[in-house]
């Protein structure tokens, strides 16, 4: 067994025994404190988060050409949709509640011995099924397009902005990647005159300089790698 597998199987284990342990906590008998917190911060990070996402948009310079990446006032759509979708994270913190009463009383009147075991036990069980099947949609062939090209991107991290670190979102580069990824997915490898162009509309510069010769034919390839032989398939 490799040290990779031997970890996967630690996580597996530890995520399992973590889930079930908190399946066994009676949430609907906590403190009305507590409870409220189990409702309220879920929904309260989603929408802040949200909002943050909808913030992160091309900020326009005196010549209305998009200078650099940068956070905007979201508009009175994208704040309603944030605070939607916060309200649908505290309604399934409300419904989560309900159901963890529910259970527990359909146990106890079905004669369960110790039903927040079971309840436990349960927790433990769809937790693991989720995680494999999501390593399983995961696993090495299923990436889309765009995640590897932002990935090349991040790796070659041509404007030193250092994505995941010191604040930096880890999808930085995400827009030029989706640019690249539509047009790989139309079965043609991008030039490094399409990349140059693509660059100078981000960052106001072309790509090919801050690269270099050798970077720039080395990122071409492996984008070109990408391009799908079968476009309609």
């Amino acid at each position: 067994m490799t040290q990779s597998q031997r970890s996967r199987i630690v996580s597996l284990v530890v995520g399992t025994a973590a889930a079930s342990g908190l399946g066994m906590i009676p949430v609907h008998r906590l403190p009305r404190l507590v409870r409220a917190g189990y409702v309220v911060l879920p929904a309260v990070l989603t929408t802040g988060v949200s909002l943050l996402a909808q913030q992160r948009r091309l900020v326009l310079s005196a010549e209305d050409e998009p200078s650099a990446h940068a956070l905007r006032p979201p508009t009175g759509l994208e704040t309603a949709l944030s605070l939607a979708l916060g309200g649908l994270m505290a309604g399934a913190g409300v419904a989560g509640l309900r159901l963890d009463r529910g259970a527990e009383s359909f146990l106890r009147r079905r004669g369960v011995p110790a039903p927040r075991v079971w309840i436990g036990l349960a927790t433990g069980a769809v937790t693991l099924a989720s995680t494999l099947l999501d390593e399983r949609g995961s696993a090495p062939g299923t990436t889309s397009t765009q995640a590897r090209v932002l990935a090349l991107l991040t790796r070659e991290d041509p404007m030193g902005l250092a994505p995941g670190t010191d604040g930096m979102p880890e999808d930085e580069y995400e827009p030029e990647a989706q640019s690249i990824a539509e047009l790989l997915d139309t079965g043609v490898a991008p030039t490094a005159a399409q990349l140059d162009e693509l660059w100078e509309h981000w960052f106001s510069e072309p790509l090919s300089p801050l690269l270099g010769a050798r970077r720039m034919d080395s990122l071409l390839e492996e984008l070109a790698a990408l391009a799908p032989e079968d476009p309609g398939a």
